[in-house]
């Protein structure tokens, strides 16, 4: 009964929401999050002592998080797209009452909302009490939304990314090897090297300097865990 860019969506919404929250995908993925991103967190609050060890463990999760979190919204990102164009499922069901605006928005809405829940909503609510104690109650709930919402902003952009490159390609090593170049780009300091010298303009656009700023060591979001007020805001508009 649906009519314009809407047709089909309701359908594949379900469909997508099942294959999340239906099946092992979605508990996976909390479980991952939680051990990368908590697990790391946890390990430098125990073993660094100092004045600083508070912030180095912060930093080592943000280190950890624009390292992995993209790599997972890229992989589910672009075998959502790429697995049904292989198998043929994606020629099937454009072929029935099924917009294609309706086709990528079922793609990207539930792959959102399960990654948020994996990488951003869940390991929040743990590093927000593992903190609490270690930190004498300066991690404040809404310093720690504020963190994970730049983890959040982070990777939406790559998992919009790699949908967007899994439109265009018919293979998975251009899709992957585009996304997580650009990704790995500012965490990684081999590649953000010839970034800084001859393009560092680029830091005021992409999503790097949210979680890792190499040059100051504070990116956007040790200024919000801290409670500080932000530099600039920037990257978070270029990346939205």
């Amino acid at each position: 009964r649906t009519r314009g860019w809407r047709m089909g969506l309701s359908s594949m919404l379900s469909k997508e929401l099942a294959s999340w929250w239906r099946t092992r995908r979605g508990w996976v993925q909390c479980l991952v999050g939680l051990v990368l991103l908590n697990g790391i967190l946890e390990v430098d609050l125990r073993g660094n002592s100092g004045p600083n060890a508070i912030d180095n463990a912060v930093m080592a999760f943000l280190v950890t998080a624009a390292l992995c979190v993209p790599m997972a919204a890229v992989s589910l990102a672009q075998d959502s797209i790429l697995g049904e164009k292989h198998s043929g499922t994606a020629a099937w069901v454009l072929s029935k009452p099924l917009r294609r605006p309706a086709y990528l928005l079922a793609k990207l809405i539930p792959n959102g909302l399960g990654l948020f829940v994996a990488w951003a909503a869940l390991p929040g609510v743990v590093a927000y009490f593992q903190l609490l104690k270690p930190m004498n109650g300066h991690a404040t709930p809404l310093r720690v939304a504020g963190v994970m919402g730049l983890d959040y902003l982070n990777l939406l952009f790559f998992l919009t990314l790699a949908l967007m490159l899994a439109t265009f390609f018919t293979s998975r090593g251009p899709v992957l090897g585009i996304s997580l170049a650009l990704a790995w780009a500012g965490p990684m300091p081999f590649i953000s090297a010839p970034i800084q010298k001859y393009a560092p303009w680029l830091y005021e656009v992409m999503p790097w300097k949210m979680l890792i700023d190499f040059n100051t060591n504070q990116p956007l979001s040790m200024y919000l865990a801290n409670g500080q007020p932000l530099p600039t805001v920037t990257p978070i508009i270029a990346t939205a």
